[in-house]
């Protein structure tokens, strides 16, 4: 038989595997049937391979969320310091938005945790800026929900657009009480 010929038979009997279209024992007497004993690596042990290597990103942006937020309310270092690598971090959420813009959770995490880490900052600088005075501090969180919400319409998220709406209430609340 053709070696083109068998290569798509193959791809064909590797998609019905996958959606369950014949029994896997049907699938897996076909596979060695048509390749001969040489059986190819399926697509399923590529997905278990993105799974893992999925599920240690995540592990990651959590971890460096979790320093990030340690380091600004349990450490004693400068101010400043804690600015700069706060600033540094956001740059790194960033470059792993942009890194796994094609794997939808990842790349929600990497964004959810470089919109966390901009609160972080912002509230930081707020207080750097201008220390005891509110009224800044409410001009960067109606600043930080409008580009929450901004961020949930253009990317169609609507937990981004939901919790932009909620922390801008929740602000106005506070700030007309």
């Amino acid at each position: 038989m053709d070696e083109t010929r068998k290569k798509i038979i193959i791809q064909e009997i590797n998609a019905w595997k996958e959606s369950r279209m014949l029994p896997e024992q049907y699938c897996n007497y076909l596979l060695a049937l048509y390749s001969e004993g040489d059986r190819p690596a399926s697509p399923s042990s590529h997905k278990t391979q993105k799974g893992k290597k999925d599920l240690f990103s995540m592990l990651c942006i959590g971890a460096l969320f979790a320093f990030i937020v340690f380091l600004n309310y349990f450490t004693e270092i400068p101010i400043r310091m804690q600015m700069l690598l706060t600033t540094i971090s956001i740059i790194v959420f960033g470059l792993m938005v942009r890194r796994f813009i094609g794997r939808k959770l990842v790349f929600q995490m990497a964004l959810m945790g470089m919109a966390l880490t901009l609160l972080l900052l912002t509230v930081s600088l707020a207080d750097f800026i201008a220390p005891g005075k509110v009224g800044i501090q409410y001009m960067f969180l109606f600043l930080n929900c409008g580009f929450w919400i901004f961020l949930g319409v253009r990317l169609k998220l609507l937990h981004f657009t939901i919790a932009g709406g909620l922390g801008a209430t929740v602000t106005l609340y506070f700030l007309l009480t």
